[in-house]
């Protein structure tokens, strides 16, 4: 009876911590992150996004980054709408990762937490195709997300890019966004 008893116990205390507990917050960041790269990667369109594109990655950033990344969109709009010729994008390359070419692939590393912020470090990798040499490009690099807890809800608030000195940008997104839409408004 003992016995029995034990591992009614045990199977309560299992099913309470693996059946009954919400996911932890690493978990949960891990899944804003993974959904934000996957459709970027899906869409894999350079520069600033469009207000369609914007749409589509707004469930996973938290309201200043969609606020500052639409105005960014919008005054991209403005400029070349007020060019007399042809221009140049605003933001030419990747705009999420810290290499011009921008990821292939990604893969989580790593996730501090400090009450609503977070900070999680995020494995890149760009593999292009061979070169006229019958080389091809292989680069890895790190960037760090960081996320905060907004409406109980792990949401993308900025980008600091580490990639070894490989970033266009300036070091954090929100400074890039924050330049464009100052210096073209």
């Amino acid at each position: 009876m003992k016995i029995f008893t034990r591992i009614a116990a045990l199977f309560t205390v299992a099913c309470a911590t693996a059946c009954g507990e919400p996911p932890d917050d690493t978990h949960l960041q891990e899944q804003v992150i993974s959904g934000f790269y996957q459709q970027h990667l899906k869409s894999h369109t350079p520069g600033i996004p469009n207000a369609d594109e914007l749409k589509l990655l707004q469930p996973f950033l938290s309201q200043a980054l969609f606020a500052l990344l639409s105005k960014a969109s919008e005054t991209e709009v403005k400029y070349h709408a007020a060019a007399e010729e042809p221009v140049p994008p605003l933001v030419d390359g990747d705009l999420f990762t810290s290499l011009f070419e921008g990821a292939t692939s990604f893969k989580m590393d790593s996730c501090e937490s400090e009450d609503n912020r977070a900070s999680c470090q995020v494995k890149f990798r760009h593999t292009g195709s061979s070169d006229s040499k019958g080389g091809s490009s292989d680069e890895s690099w790190k960037d760090k997300l960081l996320l905060v807890k907004e409406n109980n809800q792990w949401r993308i608030d900025d980008i600091e890019f580490l990639g070894s000195g490989q970033s266009s940008q300036r070091e954090y997104l929100t400074d890039t966004l924050s330049s464009i839409v100052q210096d073209y408004n």
